[in-house]
């Protein structure tokens, strides 16, 4: 893992450009163009400098960008995680990997120890990876999809964080 670069865009929107990724995901367009990597990698970049979200590309030695991880601040010292990995690499433990090695580098970082995230329900294969995790589900929302159009239902979960949090009502 590692913070992502401009030369990354192309391969970025290779991974992403598909309509059901953008179904899973609450910000990714679709279809998703080289030039929208390419701001997403400026506005990661200027989150890190800020410290207000770390994004982290998931590369392969062969292969290069596979994902990305990432969290953000929502309240207090909570903070939302997410993720996605390409789909030639679905369901082999590639994204458990990397947001388990996020959320020690958050810890270790930044002492950040209370952690929330969703999916949305016809997602079920994101909730395997958070429960593997450790994250507990603590409700349902409703949440924003560009690729769904609009809102639909989430679980949310909680990593040593409170379900109100976690659920956006805090």
């Amino acid at each position: 893992m590692r913070p992502p670069q401009s030369k990354d865009a192309r391969q970025i929107a290779c991974c992403v450009n598909d309509a059901d990724m953008a179904r899973n995901l609450a910000r990714l367009p679709h279809p998703y163009a080289p030039s929208d990597a390419e701001a997403w990698v400026t506005y990661a970049n200027k989150a890190r400098a800020q410290g207000s979200e770390y994004a982290f590309v998931i590369t392969h030695q062969e292969a290069g960008v596979i994902g990305s991880v990432g969290f953000n601040r929502t309240v207090g010292d909570t903070w939302e995680t997410g993720y996605w990995v390409d789909k030639a690499v679905q369901g082999r433990g590639v994204a458990t990997e990397a947001a388990r090695a996020l959320l020690a580098w958050g810890e270790a970082q930044f002492g950040v120890s209370k952690f929330v995230a969703g999916h949305f329900q016809d997602n079920p294969a994101s909730g395997r990876v958070l429960e593997k995790l450790g994250f507990q589900r603590v409700g349902e929302k409703m949440m924003f999809s560009q690729g769904r159009g609009g809102k639909d239902r989430a679980w949310r979960y909680a990593l040593d964080a409170s379900g109100e949090v976690a659920s956006g009502y805090a």
